[in-house]
């Protein structure tokens, strides 16, 4: 699937939003590991194919999705 994502720098969303393949299932507002370095949250899913032709071969891909540590919880 194609998504849109805007890169964080620290905790907040800067820039605009740029589109990247997904193999994994993501949603509006999941934060996703762009790359080795690059973290970034998801504004947009299903993007339409269109939007890329005139660049599709050239679109990358996510490397996955963050975990969110506070859905752990510690143990006791």
């Amino acid at each position: 699937m194609l998504i849109k994502v805007q890169f964080l720098k620290g905790d907040k969303p800067s820039g605009r939003a740029y589109t990247y393949h997904s193999d994994v299932l993501v949603k509006v507002g999941d934060k996703v590991q762009i790359n080795s370095s690059a973290k970034g949250i998801v504004t947009e899913i299903d993007v339409p194919e269109e939007e890329v032709a005139a660049f599709a071969d050239k679109v990358k891909s996510i490397v996955g999705v963050e975990e969110d540590k506070s859905d752990e919880t510690e143990p006791v």
